[in-house]
């Protein structure tokens, strides 16, 4: 067992934090470009939301990758 010390990451720990943020980003974006509640609120312009769909589409092409390189089942 290894201890890790107050500002030292792990590799796996570093992967971890790299995988689950690139899922959160897709998750968050989905679901505000998505949300009917943002619509009805008039929370997104259609330029705004457009440029989100671009966004959704990177983060796409990076899990696309990641998975690629085994970093993302």
């Amino acid at each position: 067992m290894s201890l890790i010390r107050p500002g030292k990451w792990s590799e796996e720990h570093k992967l971890e934090v790299l995988r689950s943020s690139i899922g959160n980003a897709m998750i968050n974006l989905k679901l505000l470009v998505d949300s009917p509640l943002a619509v009805e609120m008039q929370l997104l312009t259609d330029d705004e939301r457009k440029r989100l769909m671009d966004a959704v589409e990177v983060v796409r092409n990076v899990m696309k990758r990641a998975k690629e390189k085994g970093l993302i089942k």
